[in-house]
Order: C-alpha cells, then sequence, then structure tokens
C-alpha cells in the first residue's frame, strides 16, 4: 500500500499498490516478487512478447506460477475488442459447466500485463471488470500512467477516462526499458510536460469552480516534471540513471491520480486536444499517434494560450496565476527542440478544430472553457493554430 498524510480536505491518500521496482534484472525478480499468486496470466502485444513478455512467461512457467498467456494478434487499441479479447481469453474455452448454473468459470488468479500505455490500460480494466488484481512489467519510458486509477478509453466515438483500480505490482527491467524505441521514450517525456498546462487548469478550476484542489499532489507533480524535463537530454545515450528518474516521475504522476482519485494531476486542455486528435485518427481508419506527442504539440497549444492570455487580461488574479508557469512553458519549448519530439498533427484545420473540441470533449474546466466564457475561444485557437505553424513547422 502506497500511502501520504496531506494538508488538503482529504488529509490522507492511499493506492494499493504493493510494490515498485525499477532496476537492472528486476524481471528476473518476477517469481519471488509475486510468490503468492499461482494461476499469472500474462497479457502482451506482438513486440512486448518478443522484448520481454516471452521470458517473462518462461521465468513464471519454470516456477510454476504460469497459468497461460494471450498475444495480440495484432494492433491493439485501447477499446471494448481489447478488453473482450482479455476477458475472453482470461478462463479456458471448454471446462465442465452446468448448463443452468452460475458457477463461475475458472480464472487466473493475477493479470501481468507485459507492455506499456494500451498494455497497461487494457489489462487494468480487464482486471477491474474481472474483479482479479493485476500487474505491469514495464517496456517503455513511455507514458505516465502506470500507476495511475484509471484507464483512457475509445467508447461511444469518444475518449474517456474509466476508473478502475492501481496495479498491484510495477516492475521496470532497466536492461528492457532503456532499449525501447526511442520515439516511444520521447512520446514518453512529451506525456510528461503536458503537466505544467494541466495543473495550471486544475489551479483554474480551484478558483473558478470551487473544483477540489490538493497543492502537496500539484507541487510533486510539478517537481517531478521538472526533473524528466532536467534529465530528458540523458534518454539520447540511453542512460539508466536518466531512465530510472525520468520513470519515478511517471510513477510520482500515476500515485497523484491514484490519491486524487481523478486525472486532474496529470491532464486537463492540452490532453482533451490530443484526445481530439486521436478520435480523428481512429475514424479516419489511421494508426494513431503515439498519445505523448499529441500530449507535447497540445501543450504548445495551450501554453501559447495562456501567455497570450497573461499579456491581454486585465485579472490581476489571473495574471498572479499564470505568472510561475511562464518559465516552465520555456521549457517545455527547449525539450521538445532538444529531444526532437514528434510533433505529428500538421494540418492547420485539424489543429483548429482540436482546440475548439478540446473545450467540449470534457466537462471539466480550464483555460478553454474560460475563453469560451468570454466569447474568445475560436480567435484564440485560429491564433494558436497560425503560431504553431508558423514557429514549428515553417521552417
Amino acid at each position: 500500500m502506497q500511502e501520504m498524510n496531506c494538508t488538503c480536505e482529504k488529509k490522507h491518500h492511499c493506492a494499493p499498490i504493493d510494490a515498485i521496482l525499477i532496476e537492472d534484472g528486476a524481471i528476473d525478480k518476477l517469481p519471488s516478487l509475486l510468490e503468492q499468486y499461482h494461476r499469472i496470466f500474462v497479457v502482451a502485444d506482438q513486440n512486448t512478447w518478443r522484448v520481454a513478455g516471452e521470458r517473462v512467461a518462461a521465468l513464471l512457467f519454470a516456477s510454476g506460477q504460469l497459468s497461460h498467456s494471450f498475444v495480440f494478434p495484432g494492433e491493439v487499441l485501447p477499446n471494448a475488442e481489447a478488453i473482450g479479447q482479455v476477458v475472453i481469453h482470461a478462463g479456458p474455452f471448454a471446462y465442465d459447466a452446468v448448463v443452468d448454473s452460475f458457477a463461475p468459470c475458472p480464472l487466473p488468479d493475477f493479470i501481468l500485463g507485459v507492455g506499456s500505455g494500451v498494455i497497461n490500460d487494457v489489462c487494468r480494466l480487464s482486471s477491474f471488470r474481472l474483479r482479479l488484481p493485476y500487474g505491469i512489467c514495464a517496456t517503455a519510458p513511455s507514458m505516465d500512467g502506470y500507476a495511475s486509477a484509471g484507464s483512457p478509453m475509445l467508447f461511444d466515438g469518444t475518449k474517456a477516462t474509466i476508473k478502475a483500480t492501481t496495479p498491484r505490482y510495477i516492475i521496470a527491467d532497466l536492461n528492457v526499458v532503456s532499449e525501447a524505441p526511442m520515439a516511444m521514450c520521447t512520446a514518453g517525456v512529451g506525456d510528461m510536460l503536458g503537466k505544467y498546462t494541466g495543473i495550471l487548469d486544475w489551479e483554474m478550476a480551484r478558483d473558478v469552480t470551487g473544483e477540489y484542489w490538493c497543492g502537496q499532489i500539484a507541487q510533486q507533480v510539478i517537481e517531478a516534471t521538472d526533473r524528466v524535463v532536467a534529465l530528458s537530454e540523458g534518454l539520447k545515450s540511453r542512460s539508466h540513471d536518466a531512465v530510472h528518474s525520468i520513470l519515478e516521475g511517471f510513477i510520482v504522476t500515476g500515485l497523484g491520480m491514484a490519491y486524487a482519485g481523478c486525472s486532474r494531476p496529470a491532464s486537463g486542455s492540452e490532453h482533451t486536444i490530443g484526445h481530439f486528435w486521436e478520435l480523428e485518427y481512429v475514424a479516419a481508419g489511421r494508426k494513431p499517434n503515439f498519445h505523448g506527442d499529441e500530449v507535447a504539440e497540445g501543450t504548445l497549444l495551450v501554453s501559447s494560450i495562456y501567455r497570450r492570455l497573461y499579456n491581454e487580461t486585465d485579472d490581476a488574479h489571473l495574471k498572479a496565476l499564470i505568472a510561475p508557469y511562464l518559465p516552465k512553458f520555456d521549457g517545455v519549448e527547449r525539450c521538445i527542440a532538444q529531444l526532437g519530439i514528434c510533433l505529428p498533427v500538421q494540418d492547420r484545420d485539424l489543429i483548429y478544430r482540436g482546440i475548439l473540441a478540446g473545450e467540449a470533449l470534457r466537462d471539466r474546466y480550464g483555460v478553454l472553457k474560460y475563453l469560451k466564457a468570454q466569447g474568445q475561444l475560436e480567435e484564440y485557437a485560429a491564433w494558436a493554430a497560425d503560431q504553431l505553424l508558423a514557429n514549428w513547422f515553417s521552417k
């Protein structure tokens, strides 16, 4: 159990995570770490099975703890089909059942995902629905949701986070995650960059709508993001120390979400813009971009909106709220440039529509809803899209 006393109205936070292991050779410790489980169901995709899943399954088989494995046959999206695949393959296809009985199908006693964002989210929600504990064996430092308690899923024509549970165990073998494709590593940093605009949105919501706020969680997330930005260049050399520190930053953010009981500590307007783009790509039958890349681009848009608002507003309180974040927005731009983080959406209309849709996609207050109420959203959206194209894609 991860716990923290706090000064916010909740006074105490906790998350049912039994252990977090980030080190060289962490996979070798899986049998002893999971010694209380004896029917472990391993879930992976084709790539993560190759880089770690097959080895994980072999270790658990040798220790007598493996129930069985399921490897997704193709690309995996965080949707109902993926959840259905895990639920179907969790139990045997044939067993002695009584037709008029509701006796449950024999199930494993633990689900172990081997992968990163999508595998983690699918296993999290599947484990919650099946009432089975789960853990995640990370294969890439590609996102910050390993420790969170919700799964962002595509369903009913939208993307929203469904509350579920946290993993009981988070295992990251630095020998594996440090060798992840560089595009996945930089996407992870891009996901973290959105914490600045996300926390600022949360502060606005606290002051305007009276939404629950935890300053201690927010400060921890900001400090974790600062560390990730400072250490991100170490990714270029695949430094284990840098990757370890970045993963720790991800865990802090995920715990913040679990502690707060919502995704506020990790996402704001920059995420809803990215979610709209993902929905557009999926609807068009195109492969979605890396989530973290879309968040990085969304962060550039939202931070530029905040900068303009700071320069134009006569609201002294709003100015004071934005001012501490301005140097951090400078750091975002430097980090994206230095790491060469991909900014995948370059169509002006899609950028513009993403900002407008980002306001409506979630019933959550932030700078976009503020501008909508002021009658300025369309003007700011057009301006931000033009600024992004001129500053980042014109060379």
